[in-house]
């Protein structure tokens, strides 16, 4: 009776459908039919399957025409195939390739997975054992966590191969036994999961081996027992198509076809899965023991994510059916054990890596500041040895990997969480606030009054040091949210600020610089100098985010503080005064910045070694000053005497240097000096973008006035090339609402308006007026400047009327704030009397 016959009459002995075998068996109803018809023969794998879901020999099952067609090796797998196994078709082959290249080699060959628990190495070579048994005569499992767990397997198989010694309650007459089939046979595979003691292997494997070993294992290190290949997360794709078969919104077959058909049919299950994946580090022990959840409780995927984002410790302990016998807690926790039982400063390494973001940990913070980290870590630290044993042994269950290239560790973020669900919530609170001592001492602060001032290469250094512990900062500061004491971590944030703000990241700045100053008004007496240094921070943040309303209350905080203070700090005070003025500035208040510029100047030139830097500072904005009055004679020499100042102190390829090159090459194209005004910006923005990169605001800042110089000297496409550039930056950086971008916007139209692309310029004047309105005030210079060019556009458009309207809105503004003598009101009053008289010229009575 052949092999159809046989399956059709154990199928319906049990009274399944052939619908209910192909679920059962988790094949396609379609491959049962062709069986049974006689059409089609399984394979291997798939034959050994069905003969364990009969509990019926293969003998039983397939005539002898099929056993001689497709001989079974002896089998002695204690699980079955897993439905769910999905991907890792690389590693496979790779390993395949590996193992069947030295097939017929006379050395041992013993293979290893190596890698986290939870990673899938035992689902891996449980695929490799189905998928390539035919290649075998025999196929053996070893479980190797523990001794009783090794004698139990090898009594397994020693009953499977009918060994006299099966019943032997000599546990070494049995591995005897079992040394001795393996020695004398050929073609077997012996696959030792979970091996935690490569010496245990000499106990059992010959010397001489004519068969293939595959074991999988924590272990770090390997020495030359083995051949290691490491396992790393699954791929993105990978991880959610396991995760939607196992919660069985696929089949369990599905492809990465299908994969893409949910991500365009079902996109809040794909994008959960997608989130999931990624919230796991792609572990596939948390994704298989998701899915178990999600398909027992039907709560669906997107309700899954919401409730690990936040009782995710509860859910890592769900264990859930399936293939995998522990959970992610009770698995991790296993391993966490014993590793930190083999040494205190262990476990207190493994605690700082579980507070810090889980990649590119550095060691130096260890190395430099183990005195907030505990004494654990002070007795090993400064000895090369005893460190290097340490991280040997928190690297060897795999629980911590150490990059010696980049010198720091990573840590999965499971490892992670399971870690940290061990502590007590004051273990927790302790932890963090000296890994926040820790950092605060490690992460360097540039001069505070000047960040500029480093020279280039210190430059790179501080900035390469700031972006190995940014992360890590601000995972700390996140997680110390409700520390409200914490000096230390206001500290922290404002160093991290610097960098931040050097960087252009300024929307990440503003909680960390509200949290700070909270931090210190709560812990210090408001008038306090660091309650003025967060002040001060903030009120920064706010003038480059184009925010000068919100800004001035907090300039004018700082500046009673920097009064009041005893021992008054020089060059804070004549900071805080520069900044106001600054601000006024900004805000068109000419008059009123200047006094205070002339007063931190007169308090600079008599503070015994005068700051030649601060006083650079000031005669810039003096001269910035005074342009925007219209008094371009005091302007020059006051730009040309900041930037020999900054030359003299720092060289001439210097950042500090482009804002008086900047401001100097603004007043020579104000001038009509252009041949002068370029090579100034050029130089500029050389610096800059070597400096600060391609993509930086103050980048921007050049490329804006750039764009202007060329409009003016019709080079339109350069100038067209600069304004998009310069607005892109612009845009990505602040929004699409700032100040900044309306003074791009505003130039761009000029060009537009040049060009006769008259409704286009239109566009982007309307645009300009309306944020040069809400965000600096209808009354302000800037907005003045954008209604004398939009009434200047309408007059080339013989839009009489409309511009006279403008221009005398223009005018208006110009007279109330910059005075009848200054030359943009003087050049506004010309337009007006211009329009007025083409009206005049243009109207003619009309005939009763």
């Amino acid at each position: 009776m052949h092999f159809g016959h046989r399956l059709r009459e154990e199928r319906l002995r049990r009274h399944l459908s052939q619908e209910a075998l192909a679920d059962a068996l988790t094949l396609s109803a379609r491959s049962i039919r062709r069986w049974e018809r006689g059409q089609a023969l399984p394979q291997a794998s798939i034959r050994l399957q069905i003969c364990q879901f009969f509990d019926i020999s293969p003998q039983e099952l397939f005539d002898e025409q099929e056993q001689v067609t497709s001989p079974q090796p002896l089998w002695c797998i204690p699980y079955p195939h897993n439905p769910f196994f999905t991907g890792r078709e690389d590693l496979l082959e790779t390993l395949h390739k590996t193992v069947y290249a030295n097939k017929n080699a006379s050395f041992s060959r013993i293979y290893a997975l190596q890698g986290l628990s939870g990673i899938g190495k035992t689902q891996i070579v449980l695929e490799y054992a189905y998928r390539y048994a035919p290649e075998y005569h025999a196929v053996f499992w070893i479980s190797s966590e523990t001794t009783e767990s090794i004698l139990s397997s090898m009594r397994h198989i020693a009953d499977t191969l009918e060994l006299p010694e099966q019943n032997e309650k000599d546990s070494q007459l049995l591995i005897t036994a079992m040394t001795r089939w393996l020695h004398t046979h050929d073609n077997w595979l012996l696959i030792c999961d979970n091996v935690d003691d490569l010496a245990v292997l000499d106990h059992f494997l010959p010397s001489v081996r004519q068969g293939v070993v595959l074991l999988t294992t924590q272990l770090h290190v390997l020495g030359s027992r083995a051949v290691g290949m490491h396992l790393a997360p699954m791929e993105e794709e990978e991880g959610a198509l396991l995760l939607l078969r196992r919660a069985r919104v696929l089949p369990a077959q599905a492809t990465s076809e299908q994969l893409q058909q949910v991500a365009m049919n079902q996109p809040a299950q794909y994008m959960a899965a997608i989130q999931l994946v990624k919230a796991t580090g792609a572990l596939p022990l948390a994704l298989d023991q998701a899915g178990a959840y999600v398909e027992e409780t039907q709560c669906g995927l997107p309700a899954y994510l919401e409730l690990f984002q936040s009782q995710q410790a509860a859910l890592l302990q769900q264990r859930g059916e399936g293939m995998h016998p522990a959970s992610v807690t009770t698995t991790f926790t296993l391993a966490i054990t014993a590793t930190t039982q083999r040494h205190p400063a262990v476990r207190d390494l493994l605690y700082v890596c579980a507070l810090l973001e889980s990649e590119a940990i550095p060691e130096e913070l260890f190395r430099q500041e183990a005195k907030h980290l505990g004494n654990s870590l002070i007795g090993v630290v400064h000895d090369a040895l005893s460190w290097n044993q340490i991280v040997a042994l928190a690297c060897s269950y795999s629980l911590l990997s150490r990059q010696g290239e980049t010198q720091t560790f990573s840590m999965h973020r499971l490892v992670q969480a399971v870690l940290l669900d061990t502590m007590t919530q004051a273990e927790r609170e302790e932890w963090t606030m000296r890994v926040s001592h820790a950092l605060d001492a490690v992460f360097p602060e540039l001069n505070a009054l000047f960040p500029e001032l480093l020279p280039t290469k210190d430059h790179t250094i501080w900035r390469k040091q700031c972006e190995r512990l940014i992360a890590h900062v601000l995972l700390c500061f996140h997680r110390s949210n409700d520390n409200e004491g914490s000096l230390v971590l206001a500290s922290l944030v404002s160093k991290a600020c610097q960098y931040l703000h050097q960087r252009g990241q300024y929307a990440q700045e503003e909680p960390l610089l509200l949290r700070a100053l909270q931090i210190r008004e709560h812990a210090l007496a408001s008038d306090h100098p660091l309650v003025g240094a967060s002040l001060k921070d903030l009120a920064s943040l706010y003038w480059i985010q184009g925010r000068y309303t919100e800004e001035e209350p907090l300039l004018s905080r700082a500046l009673r503080i920097r009064e009041q203070a005893s021992g008054l700090d020089q060059e804070d005070f004549i900071i805080t005064l520069n900044d106001l003025a600054l601000l006024y500035w900004k805000q068109g208040r000419y008059a009123e910045a200047k006094p205070l510029l002339l007063r931190a100047l007169r308090i600079w030139e008599q503070t015994p070694n005068p700051m030649n830097l601060l006083g650079s500072d000031l005669l810039n904005h003096l001269a910035l000053t005074y342009w925007s009055l219209g008094n371009y004679e005091k302007a020059e020499p006051l730009c040309l005497r900041s930037l020999r100042m900054c030359e003299q102190a720092l060289g001439s390829d210097h950042l500090y240097n482009t804002y008086p090159l900047n401001n100097l090459g603004g007043l020579y194209r104000t001038l009509k000096r252009h041949n002068e005004a370029e090579p100034l910006y050029l130089r500029s923005l050389h610096i800059r973008e070597q400096v600060l990169g391609m993509n930086h605001p103050d980048v921007a800042t050049i490329l804006s006035n750039m764009a202007d110089l060329f409009r003016e000297q019709r080079r339109d496409a350069e100038a067209e090339s600069h304004y998009q550039r310069a607005l892109r930056i612009r845009v990505q950086v602040f929004g699409s609402a700032h100040p900044l971008v309306a003074e791009t916007l505003n130039g761009w139209a000029n060009l537009q308006r040049d060009q006769g692309k008259y409704r286009e310029a239109e566009s982007h004047y309307q645009r300009t007026l309306q944020i040069r309105g809400q965000q600096l005030g209808h009354q302000h210079p800037e907005t003045a400047q954008t209604l004398h060019d939009f009434a200047v556009c309408s007059q080339l458009q013989g839009e009489v009327s409309k511009g006279k309207r403008l221009a005398e809105q223009a005018l208006q503004i110009r007279i109330q704030c910059l005075g009848e003598s200054h030359p943009q009101t003087v050049m506004t009053q010309e337009l007006y009397a211009q329009m007025g008289q083409e009206q005049a010229s243009s109207w003619h009575p009309k005939l009763p």
